[in-house]
């Protein structure tokens, strides 16, 4: 092999390193769907490796041999990403073996044949050497195979994309611009794609070279706005299966996002995402009178709806920008109707118990009492009888009977009584 200086070569070169560079940062983070995000860039590196490689090298038949070889890569991009954005954007259960088995079908059956292609010349019918002032490339003529690749791309590209665009509208305002950045980074290269294939350009592939302004800026985004820190996808899960009530606000106190358990909660047809707090929550103005009150994080706050009255615990937490500017507020609403209901008939029980308590008078220290007639002395030296004492101290009160031992000796006197009668 011979080869020779080329601008382009070094070029397509400095991409491969920014692409390893992103490749490594990447796998040395935890984030769902990382394989196949580390995969994407990998095949990227590989791509843009070899197009420097074909730059380099002097004959046609090595220019061929690492164009065949740059195919190792070409064919993973597309499915690779279109795999990270499925589980970025929340449908990570599609991606099951057959279905991954189904989505590299068509790229492992064109890596096969371009790998063969002197055999049968399906993806490139011929090929030759054009001359040019920045070096000499080649020039290929497109076969069948090549165009059932492309439009495969083209199909999983339009997929991915529209994943990308919906995912953004549906995100905080910081992740918007996160989601945003990916998608314009993801499409550079297939725009260059397109100029390709059409032959708009020919001297150069301007898909591998998009690559460059990729690479460096996902390696920009991630170390700007922390990319791989917080995916949306752990965000979207959590807050759409919280069973509390969560909304976010910016800073201008407009609600940027609202979980589907608060839509449910106070019956909102729309979402309204966009519009003033003061707007949504019209008929809760102890809300708004919270929000304005800085210095308060927390309160339990009476809301009528739908004519019952309902009881929130009400708290917030500042968000902040990674430069800790305030970017807005959450806010996290607790239903404690039953609650409150619980600790109202509490209180009534114990309002009731004090009371039956208080008019309840008790008897209480040492009582002198008479050894033979049982008279009790009060306070102010007068001698009673047992139960008035106690009726007049208590509120008890007395029904008079007569016990066994006094009934039999009551008895026993009156017979003794009656006889002595008769025998006087």
């Amino acid at each position: 092999m011979n080869w020779h200086p080329s601008i382009i070569g070094n070029f397509f070169l400095v991409t491969t390193l920014f692409a390893v560079i992103v490749a490594y940062r990447a796998s040395r983070r935890i984030f769902p769907g990382k394989d196949f995000l580390v995969l994407f860039i990998g095949s990227a590196a590989v791509w843009t490796l070899t197009s420097a490689l074909e730059w380099y090298s002097v004959e046609a038949e090595t220019k061929a041999f690492w164009s065949q070889l740059s195919y190792i890569g070409i064919v993973n991009v597309s499915p690779a990403w279109l795999c990270y954005s499925l589980v970025y954007c929340g449908y990570p259960q599609l991606l099951t073996q057959r279905n991954l088995l189904l989505l590299w079908i068509i790229p492992a059956v064109t890596l096969a044949l371009a790998l063969t292609n002197s055999w049968h010349g399906l993806n490139w019918p011929a090929y030759y050497m054009v001359e040019h002032p920045l070096g000499n490339y080649m020039f290929y003529e497109h076969g069948p195979s090549f165009w059932v690749l492309t439009v495969y791309c083209y199909i999983v590209n339009i997929t991915y994309s529209v994943l990308m665009v919906r995912q953004s509208r549906r995100l905080y305002a910081s992740f918007r611009m996160q989601s945003l950045i990916l998608f314009f980074t993801v499409s550079l290269p297939w725009i260059g794609n397109i100029l390709y294939n059409a032959r708009i350009v020919t001297v150069i592939d301007l898909t591998p070279a998009a690559f460059t302004v990729t690479g460096a800026l996902l390696l920009w985004n991630m170390q700007q706005f922390r990319l791989f820190d917080i995916t949306p996808i752990a965000r979207e899960q959590l807050f759409a299966e919280f069973r509390q009530i969560a909304i976010v606000l910016d800073a201008q106190q407009r609600v940027v996002d609202m979980n589907p358990f608060a839509l449910n909660s106070f019956s909102f047809a729309r979402s309204p995402i966009g519009k003033p707090v003061g707007e949504v929550f019209p008929f809760w103005p102890q809300l708004l009178s919270f929000l304005r009150a800085d210095n308060i994080a927390e309160l339990e706050l009476k809301l009528e709806h739908q004519g019952e009255p309902e009881w929130y615990l009400v708290s917030r937490t500042p968000l902040t920008k990674q430069r800790g500017s305030a970017s807005g507020t959450l806010l996290i609403c607790r239903n404690i109707t039953m609650q409150k209901q619980r600790d109202d008939e509490r209180e009534m029980l114990i309002a009731e118990l004090q009371e039956a308590l208080a008019s309840v008078k008790t008897l209480g220290g040492l009582l002198p009492i008479c050894a033979s007639c049982k008279k009790i002395r009060d306070d102010e030296g007068y001698w009673s009888q047992v139960e008035q004492y106690i009726a007049k101290h208590t509120d008890a009160k007395f029904t008079h009977g007569i016990c066994p031992d006094c009934g039999k000796k009551a008895l026993e006197e009156y017979y003794r009584a009656k006889q002595q009668k008769v025998t006087s």
